[in-house]
């Protein structure tokens, strides 16, 4: 199978960078901008872009590296539709933009901007329009807790009420007590393998035939 390639789009303000859009493709990206599924994480880690061009709002686009999160949804979006040739894209959302490969210091970083008022919660989200173009979303934020972080806990209602207004099908590994969900890729690679399987048995069992987009 065809290894996929990564776009998104950064942002620069006041010294901090946001990733504000990412997609996986698989197939030509001219042909390809049919969703396969879509994914709802924490932050934006390491990936840096390596062929670039000005895009509008002092933004800048183009193709990046591949990080060990992307590395990893990529073989779960693989997994879910089995041997099947992709022709699509896979988006990547997340609960924030500020790009940190750290998240308990990226949560404490974008806590402290919204309190800056740098940022908003609001200019965290998309639009239902946006949610409703994917069969489905798999929801992966981890589980990093803290009661200080009350702008992050505002934020995952938010995200909450926006999917729920979207009407588009979620699944996930959710944390035994509270609203969390593991994320689909932890750092140890023995773990990457467990939760790969349990993912893709959870999708079968939720989604399935359900998202029989054609391909």
């Amino acid at each position: 199978m065809n290894q996929p390639n990564a776009f998104a789009t950064f942002k620069e303000h006041r010294g901090v960078v946001y990733r504000t859009s990412t997609y996986l493709q698989w197939g030509p990206n001219s042909e390809g901008h049919h969703s396969l599924g879509s994914c709802l994480l924490l932050n934006p880690g390491s990936a840096k872009l390596f062929r670039e061009r000005p895009a509008s709002n002092h933004s800048i686009m183009g193709q990046t590296t591949l990080d060990p999160t992307m590395r990893q949804l990529i073989r779960l979006v693989e997994a879910f539709y089995g041997k099947r040739a992709l022709v699509g894209r896979f988006h990547i959302y997340n609960l924030f933009s500020v790009q940190n490969a750290a998240a308990v210091s990226a949560i404490s970083h974008f806590e402290q901007l919204i309190d800056e008022k740098e940022t908003t919660l609001e200019a965290q989200l998309v639009s239902t329009q946006e949610l409703q173009k994917h069969p489905w979303l798999l929801i992966g934020w981890g589980l990093s807790h803290h009661h200080s972080w009350q702008h992050l806990s505002s934020l995952k209602k938010q995200w909450k009420q926006r999917i729920a207004a979207a009407g588009i099908p979620t699944f996930g590994k959710p944390c035994p007590k509270g609203m969390d969900y593991y994320h689909p890729s932890p750092p140890l690679h023995a773990t990457k393998e467990k939760i790969v399987e349990e993912l893709v048995e959870i999708y079968r069992k939720t989604i399935g035939r359900k998202s029989a987009h054609p391909l």
